[in-house]
């Protein structure tokens, strides 16, 4: 779900490249509604890689550990946990194929481009398809930054939806991808 990190390989020159997500410059958060409060979440555990084929196609694959997102709260973090059961499936995974627009593979890139990842988001061992639009900004050294902003639907993966005061929180969770990219030596 958190996984659309790897989208950031559209970054990569034509001649076929490998990226890397660089968890230090990267951030996912995630923001679930109850009726009396909004909670946020955050990580920089963020896991992922991309191969940029000279077509311009994008294969990308990134995970998040569900049990380093932090609320804040100790108590409501380990509720979380325990609705996703952590323990038995300790990793939210985005995979998806996206397309390097032509003029950023040809030299003249643009400061920032907008694309589509189509893939699969697998959240509580259950995959779900997704279109995650993505605007990646060209950075200096040949670095970028991928932002994006998707919902996933806690019920549609199995995830029984935590309640306050018997009211249970919306079944829509937003996710928002903030990540940097770096290319991957060989």
């Amino acid at each position: 779900m958190f996984a659309l990190v790897a989208a950031l390989a559209l970054t990569a020159p034509p001649a076929g490249r490998t990226l890397a997500v660089e968890p230090a410059g990267s951030t996912v958060t995630f923001l679930i509604v109850h009726k009396l409060h909004e909670v946020n979440g955050r990580t920089q555990r963020v896991e992922g890689r991309a191969v940029v084929q000279p077509d311009g196609k994008v294969l990308a694959m990134a995970r998040v550990p569900v049990a380093t997102f932090d609320s804040g709260d100790s108590n409501r973090d380990a509720h979380m946990r325990e609705a996703i059961e952590a323990g038995r499936f300790p990793f939210a995974v985005v995979k998806g194929i996206a397309t390097i627009p032509a003029g950023a593979l040809d030299g003249s890139r643009p400061a920032a481009v907008e694309v589509t990842l189509a893939g699969e988001v697998e959240l509580h061992g259950v995959k779900r398809p997704v279109q995650v639009p993505l605007t990646v900004t060209f950075e200096p050294g040949g670095a970028a930054r991928v932002r994006g902003e998707f919902t996933v639907g806690l019920e549609a993966h199995g995830v029984e939806r935590p309640s306050l005061l018997f009211v249970k929180v919306e079944d829509a969770c937003r996710i928002r991808l903030d990540l940097l990219l770096r290319e991957v030596k060989p």
